[in-house]
């Protein structure tokens, strides 16, 4: 019964915010993730965004540019250690 519970209590917290790791920015804005310690980044289609990272402080910073329209998957991390996945979507501007 206890192992219910913490399933409903962790159910209730992701539903919260449904899409905290989806990036919505427009071609030629910019956003921004703090990822923590982590270092390097790859995307599944290079074409649809600029990405650079960052160190601020004791942090880094994941910078994403829109370059035109289309979704794609980001991966923030290196192989020694668990990534971030991003899941961009790049829209028109307004």
């Amino acid at each position: 019964m206890r192992g219910l519970a913490v399933l409903v209590v962790i159910a209730n917290i992701a539903s919260a915010d449904p899409a905290p790791n989806r990036i919505e920015v427009e071609v030629g804005k910019t956003a921004e993730r703090d990822v923590g310690v982590l270092r390097g980044f790859f995307c599944d289609d290079p074409s649809l965004v600029a990405a650079d990272l960052v160190t601020r402080g004791q942090t880094n910073v994941w910078i994403v540019t829109g370059q035109k329209v289309g979704t794609t998957q980001c991966r923030v991390g290196d192989h020694t250690r668990p990534a971030l996945v991003f899941d961009v979507i790049v829209k028109a501007s307004k």
